[in-house]
């Protein structure tokens, strides 16, 4: 029997940050293997953060998503809020008959400041998009998940997480505190058999419109083109070679793997899809 992945066909999947980039990529992804999607992404900008996603940009993927055969419901959402974190839930609950059976906590921003140059708002715009909005997310949907005794939670750390950076310690601090997550919620969450685990990406390669869009944004902080920005960031903490340069369906296919049924018996472990960072 060759192999496959089980148990993905019927289920709905919330993913955060779901309008382009890698949430983009695992929305379609887990459409074409039978799920339905809650998309939620902020569509409104945040004050000095590069270009997030924005309402028409929503939409696309709903009906990208709608294409394929599968129910796709926008969710407008700024995470950093809970009252709009709890209100997306609960409407997704609402449509998708009370259940949301995986989560893909993918939404996050960056931003370069040196420790003596850290601007507080940006500080705050790192952490409460990453820290706060995947415990947000966490916290409104693992009382259904509870109920139904089953789940699975998909955590997206960073391959930063492996290796220094200048300039992004706010971003690193937030992603190993996902990792730190990631462990607590496997942990409190296994009476209930809801499996809890974390992926932690190299630099992605960028793309424009509903590509990914962290290192495009980053590219123009340091004035490099966005080609030049991604292999800075991709030299500076992969493996050499150009086999060690990651696209954003190197995540989807870890992201459906750990979704589905092959991955059962995983939980709390940090799958570092990082071109070898961790390992230098």
């Amino acid at each position: 029997m060759p192999a496959m992945l089980r148990g993905l066909e019927g289920k709905t999947v919330l993913i955060t940050g779901a309008a382009k980039g890698q949430g983009l990529s695992h929305a379609l992804a887990f459409a074409d293997a039978g799920a339905d999607v809650a998309a939620l992404d902020i569509t409104d900008p945040i004050d000095d953060i590069y270009p997030l996603a924005t309402a028409d940009m929503l939409e696309a993927t709903v009906s990208a998503v709608e294409a394929k055969g599968r129910r796709c419901l926008p969710l407008p959402c700024d995470l950093r809020d809970e009252s709009q974190v709890e209100a997306a839930v609960a409407k997704a609950l609402g449509y998708f008959d009370n259940r949301i059976d995986i989560v893909v906590n993918n939404a996050g921003v960056a931003a370069l400041d040196s420790i003596q140059g850290m601007r507080s708002h940006v500080m705050d715009a790192v952490i409460d998009t990453i820290v706060k909005g995947h415990m947000y997310v966490a916290k409104y949907v693992v009382p259904s998940m509870i109920g139904h005794r089953s789940g699975k939670i998909i955590n997206i750390s960073s391959g930063v997480t492996g290796s220094g950076h200048a300039q992004l310690s706010h971003y690193v601090a937030a992603k190993h505190a996902i990792q730190g997550l990631t462990s607590a919620w496997a942990f409190e969450l296994a009476e209930f058999d809801i499996n809890v685990n974390a992926i932690a990406p190299a630099t992605i390669k960028p793309g424009e419109g509903q590509g990914s869009g962290m290192v495009l944004g980053l590219a123009g902080e340091v004035g490099m083109t966005p080609d030049d920005a991604y292999e800075m960031f991709s030299a500076a903490g992969n493996m050499p070679g150009p086999k060690w340069r990651t696209e954003v369906s190197d995540i989807t296919d870890a992201v459906l793997f750990l979704a589905s049924d092959n991955a059962d018996q995983i939980t709390g472990h940090i799958l570092r899809v990082d071109a070898g960072q961790g390992a230098k």
